[in-house]
């Protein structure tokens, strides 16, 4: 079935010009491009619980609390 439907594909390419092979193609990889970068949690409100975090950390980030991998992996083998 799959190969029936390959086929088709083809021959409905080999029909197309090459301005609407172009064309297809472009909408197609803007359609491709929209869903990688398109944010899912956009328009979503942050909770406060999720901001108090969030400064906690850029606090200690400022602070210099901030614990390197290596040492990490030193402490905890």
């Amino acid at each position: 079935m799959a190969n029936r439907n390959s086929k088709n594909s083809i021959n409905t390419l080999k029909e197309l010009k090459s301005k609407e092979v172009e064309e297809f193609i472009r909408k197609k990889v803007i359609e491709v491009m929209r869903e990688i970068v398109s944010d899912p949690d956009y328009g979503l409100e942050l909770k406060p619980e999720f901001m108090k975090r969030l400064k906690k950390s850029l606090r200690s980030k400022r602070e210099r609390q901030i614990v390197s991998f290596n040492k990490l992996l030193k402490k905890y083998k």
